[in-house]
C-alpha cells in the first residue's frame, strides 16, 4: 500500500510539473542512479546486475536531457548543452562497459553543478514569469525549458 501511495505521488508530481521543472527532476535521477551505481562499484562489485540496471537509468535520464534540448530556439547554448550531455552519456555507457567507478566519480560533481545551476535558473525563470504575469495580466509567457 505504501508503495503504491508513493508511486501515485510521483506520478502526480511529475504529471503536474512544468516543463522546466522535469528538467531539474531528470538531474535528480541522473544523480541518483550515477550515485547508486557508484557505490556499488565501490562496495559491492559483484552485483553486476543492479550496476548495470543504475546505470542504464542514468544513461536515459542523460538521453531525456539531450531529447528536452530544443536547437532552434536554444542556439549555441543547445548545441553545447547537447555535446555536454552526449559526453556524459559516453562516459556513462564506458562505466557500464568498464564497470569504472573512476569514470562516475569525475561525473557526479558536474551532475551536481549542473543541477543546482538549472534548479536556479529555473528558480529565477518562475520569479520573472510571475513578475511579468502581475505586470501584464493575461500573457501567457514562453517556456525556459526549450533551451535545455
Amino acid at each position: 500500500m505504501k508503495a503504491s501511495a508513493e508511486q501515485k505521488y510521483l506520478e502526480t508530481s511529475i504529471a503536474t510539473a512544468s516543463k522546466e521543472d522535469l528538467i531539474v527532476k531528470i538531474f535528480d535521477v541522473l544523480i541518483i542512479a550515477a550515485q547508486q551505481a557508484f557505490e556499488k562499484l565501490t562496495s559491492d562489485r559483484d552485483d553486476i546486475t543492479g550496476i548495470h540496471k543504475a546505470l542504464l537509468r542514468a544513461q536515459r535520464a542523460c538521453s531525456l536531457l539531450m531529447g528536452s534540448l530544443d536547437m532552434e530556439i536554444g542556439g549555441e547554448l543547445s548545441k553545447n548543452l547537447f555535446r555536454v550531455y552526449e559526453f556524459w552519456h559516453h562516459e556513462l555507457v564506458m562505466a557500464n562497459m568498464q564497470k569504472d567507478a573512476s569514470r562516475l566519480e569525475r561525473l557526479l560533481p558536474y551532475f551536481r553543478d549542473y543541477r543546482d545551476t538549472w534548479n536556479t535558473a529555473v528558480g529565477q525563470f518562475k520569479a520573472m514569469k510571475n513578475a511579468q504575469r502581475s505586470a501584464h495580466a493575461g500573457d501567457g509567457g514562453s517556456s525556459f525549458a526549450a533551451v535545455g
